[in-house]
């Protein structure tokens, strides 16, 4: 009998692929233990201690991540979507991003979390990082819950949680992916460390993530059925579907942008290159 591998993982909201990939048995002799964690905070904090293998998160935290105490050798090892849709929300009575002068941000951290992407956008609205105050509330369920309750006046939301505050009656100011194209989806991240300890089981993991995003763009309509049986609501799957990646490979130009932003926005992390963040020796070869 073929021995059962287990690959411990957080994540915030459910990877697609990771459930296109179990409900078509693409990854059988791999257990996932699968949890959502509440702050990128955690999820380092779990790399750190060996509590997870792997985490999906946003790629700049690697950035802010591999200056800390800890692995230091944190790497992406695939991106999981084209983009990650972010927008900026606000409570009703805010119009533009310059309403948001004197304004409280509620942020998963004040160093990582989309923040890069936050502070460029807002830089380039003419609010330097004294304009405003941060607020580290945590993941984007968080931030969407003390949004709700009117802890802050502005956050960065992405599917569902944007269209579930639209409807709310929040107001969104601006799309990252409208001022930035190239802002790439979030990725797979694990340790050097982890990358040799179990390379075996990452590659045969990553290889049936692979042959899901594969299947999701021949098949959208049965991914499409997957997915809303899953419990996705029908927008949030309209845009998975409409991100689905092109390739699990770590795009430059958006690793580049990442880079750029974090430089400009003044946070530490960026005299990083492409090669020390990402490794895609554990991806399927063409």
């Amino acid at each position: 009998m073929k021995a059962v591998r287990t690959l411990r993982l957080l994540w915030f909201v459910p990877s697609p692929l990771a459930i296109l990939a179990e409900n078509w048995k693409l990854s059988e002799g791999l257990t996932l233990q699968a949890e959502r964690n509440a702050s990128s905070d955690m999820q380092f904090d779990a790399l750190a201690s060996g509590a997870a293998d792997a985490v999906v998160t946003a790629m700049d935290n690697v950035m802010d991540w591999n200056l800390r105490m800890g692995p230091q050798d944190l790497r992406v090892v695939a991106q999981l979507e084209s983009t990650t849709p972010l927008s900026i929300i606000s409570r009703p009575g805010l119009n533009h991003l310059d309403d948001l002068r004197g304004a409280t941000v509620l942020v998963d951290g004040p160093s990582n979390g989309f923040i890069v992407a936050l502070r460029a956008m807002l830089a380039e609205a003419g609010l330097g990082q004294h304009a405003y105050s941060l607020a580290p509330v945590g993941g984007v369920k968080e931030r969407f819950d003390a949004m709700v309750s009117g802890r802050g006046d502005a956050t960065l939301l992405g599917p569902p949680f944007d269209a579930m505050a639209i409807e709310a009656g929040m107001s969104r100011l601006a799309s990252i992916q409208d001022r930035y194209p190239s802002f790439p989806g979030q990725g797979l991240v694990v340790s050097g460390r982890t990358i040799e300890q179990l390379r075996p089981v990452l590659t045969a993991w990553i290889g049936a993530l692979d042959e899901a995003r594969i299947r999701m763009v021949r098949d959208p309509g049965t991914a499409r059925q997957v997915l809303t049986h899953f419990g996705f609501p029908a927008p949030a799957v309209e845009v998975m579907i409409r991100t689905t990646a092109a390739s699990l490979q770590p795009d430059p130009a958006g690793v580049a942008l990442l880079i750029e932003q974090r430089r400009s926005a003044g946070l530490p992390g960026a005299e990083t290159t492409y090669e020390r963040l990402v490794d895609i020796s554990l991806l399927p070869q063409a």
